[in-house]
């Protein structure tokens, strides 16, 4: 597997910084059961089949961020080295989509997710 390709949270922090445009894929995985209550700001959010049916829509001119819902996911390692052979620059964000939102990257609050929290009084 390419562990070349597994990038740091910091890494990306520095990269939204210095203003480099980044496309993130939050990867997900067949049977998931979606409890978030944040994500990814505006990952396209795709299993592993779905993310390589839109290879021909994904940018060649900026970094794709392969973010799964599971750290240290063997499958965001293999869609990143599939992504880097079709010619999209791809890398794997180390620790997943629980790390990116620990770091305190940019995320999106899903509505649904904080109105049952609030509704049920958390």
């Amino acid at each position: 597997m390419r562990s070349d390709l597994a990038v740091s949270t910091d890494w990306v922090w520095e990269r939204i910084k210095e203003g480099e445009p980044l496309f993130f894929i939050e990867l997900r995985h067949p049977g998931d059961v979606d409890y978030a209550v944040r994500r990814v700001r505006g990952a396209l959010r795709v299993d592993f089949d779905d993310a390589k049916r839109h290879l021909p829509e994904l940018p060649r001119d900026r970094l794709v961020v392969v973010c799964s819902g599971l750290p240290n996911d063997e499958p965001a390692l293999e869609l990143a080295a599939f992504l880097t052979e079709n010619g999209v620059t791809a890398r794997v964000l180390a620790g997943g989509v629980a790390e990116y939102l620990e770091a305190g990257l940019p995320a999106d609050e899903v509505k649904a997710a904080r109105d049952m929290t609030r509704s049920r009084g958390e």
